[in-house]
C-alpha cells in the first residue's frame, strides 16, 4: 500500500510541477487530461475461513488524455491485494485499460460511435456494471463465474443507436449508454482477459446488442443480447467456448430491476474442462433489484444467482446476496449480505464496504 501511495504523490506532484514551466504543447496536454479513481474498502466476517478483515476490495486510477478532435487515450491501473504466490497479501498494480480511441464523430452516418485498440472493454461486463451501480459488492453474474471478463487485448468497435436519449432522463437516471434506441458494442480479442497471457491461436468474437424499445413512453426499459464465440485460453483445440446471454432492465430514478439468462459452453480462461480439454456445457440466471426509500439516500437492493455447469457438481452453485446503501455526494457506504451456496455447503460474508470516487481536471 505504501508503493501505491508514493505512486500516486509522485504523479499529482509531477503534475502540479510540470504545470509551473510548461511549453504550449506540455500545456494542452495537461488542460485535456482527467485524473480519476474508484476505490472499494471493505471490512467483512467470512464463516468459511472464520476470518474478519479490512481489506482492499479493488482500487481504480485512470489517465484519460485528449490528443486531437478524434484521437484520446487511457490509461487505467487496477489496484488489488494479492491473494496467492509469493508475494500473497502485497498491494499490486496491473494494467486494466490501456488503449487509443477513435472517434467517429466526422462522419454523419457514424458520429456516436468509436473503435478502441489495445487493452480494451469487452463488450458485456462494464455495460452491466454501469447498470447495477454495485461492483462494490463484487463482480458480476458472468464475471463471478469466470465466463467472460471486463478488459482484454483486442480491438473493440461500439456506439448508440439512433442519437441520444432525452437530457433529462440522463440527468435523473443514468447516462450511461445514453442511445435513444440502445447502444452495441463488438470486438476481437486474445480472449483470456487482461490478467492472462494468450495460450492458443485463436482469437474471440464478443458482441453485445441492447434495444430501447420505448424511448418516449419507458426510456428505462432496455433489452439485451451477448454473445460470444471462440475458444477457451487453453492449449489444444478441444475447449469451445460460446456464450449467449439474454437480459432484461429496467430503471427510473426510484428503482433498478434486472433478469439474465445465460446458456453456452465453456469459459473464458478454461475452468469448465474434461480431462481431455472439452468443454462442458453450462447455463444459469441472475436477477438483481434496488428501490430508493422515498425522501432518504439509503437504498435497498438484492440479487439472486444461479449457476449450473452440468457436467461436474462442483460448478452448481447458488448465490444470494442483499444489501442496504447510504448515498454521499458520488460515493456510498453499503451494508452487504452475500451466501454461496455450493449442495450442502454454504460460505457467509458479512460486510460493510465503502465505495469512492473522485475526479481532477
Amino acid at each position: 500500500m505504501k508503493k501505491v501511495a508514493l505512486i500516486l504523490v509522485l504523479l499529482i506532484g509531477f503534475i502540479a510541477g510540470k504545470a509551473q514551466n510548461q511549453t504550449p504543447a506540455e500545456n494542452s496536454i495537461i488542460q485535456n487530461t482527467a485524473i480519476s479513481g474508484e476505490w472499494y474498502l471493505g471490512f467483512g466476517y467470512n464463516d468459511g475461513t472464520d476470518i474478519n478483515q479490512f481489506n482492499l476490495k479493488r482500487g481504480y486510477l485512470t489517465f484519460k488524455t485528449k490528443i486531437s478532435d478524434i484521437l484520446s487515450v487511457r490509461y487505467t491501473q487496477d489496484i488489488t491485494t494479492d491473494t496467492e504466490g509469493g508475494d500473497i497479501g502485497n498491494v499490486e498494480m496491473r494494467l486494466k485499460y490501456l488503449y487509443l480511441k477513435i472517434d467517429l464523430k466526422r462522419n454523419e452516418l457514424l458520429r456516436n460511435t468509436y473503435f478502441e485498440i489495445g487493452l480494451v472493454h469487452r463488450p458485456w461486463i462494464d455495460f452491466e456494471q454501469k447498470l447495477t451501480g454495485y461492483r462494490v459488492q463484487g463482480k458480476m453474474f458472468l464475471d463471478r463465474f469466470d465466463i467472460t471478463t471486463s478488459a482484454d487485448f483486442g480491438i473493440t468497435y461500439a456506439g448508440l443507436l439512433g442519437g441520444k436519449i432525452s437530457d433529462q432522463y440522463q440527468q435523473k437516471v443514468s447516462s450511461d449508454y445514453p442511445g435513444r434506441y440502445g447502444s452495441f458494442a463488438i470486438g476481437v480479442y486474445n480472449g483470456g482477459g487482461y490478467h492472462a497471457l494468450e495460450k492458443n491461436n485463436n482469437k474471440v468474437i464478443d458482441g453485445r446488442f441492447t434495444l430501447r424499445p420505448f424511448p418516449d413512453a419507458i426510456p428505462g426499459v432496455q433489452i439485451s443480447y451477448a454473445f460470444a464465440f471462440g475458444k477457451s485460453n487453453v492449449p489444444g483445440i478441444n475447449a469451445d467456448y460460446r456464450l449467449n446471454l439474454f437480459h432484461l432492465s429496467t430503471e427510473s430514478r426510484i428503482h433498478k430491476l434486472m433478469i439474465q439468462y445465460y446458456r453456452g459452453t465453456g469459459g473464458h480462461d478454461g475452468d469448465y474442462l474434461d480431462l481431455l480439454g472439452y468443454s462442458y456445457k453450462n447455463d444459469g440466471f441472475s436477477a438483481f433489484g434496488e428501490f430508493l426509500i422515498p425522501d432518504t439516500k439509503f437504498s435497498i437492493l438484492g440479487r439472486f444467482d444461479r449457476f449450473n455447469s452440468h457436467q461436474d457438481e462442483k460448478y452448481i452453485e447458488d448465490t444470494y446476496i442483499g444489501g442496504i446503501a447510504y448515498r454521499f455526494l458520488e460515493n456510498k457506504v453499503l451494508l452487504n449480505y452475500d451466501q454461496k451456496k455450493i449442495g450442502d455447503q454454504s460460505v457467509r460474508l458479512y460486510e460493510i464496504a465503502l465505495e469512492i470516487n473522485f475526479q481532477v481536471r
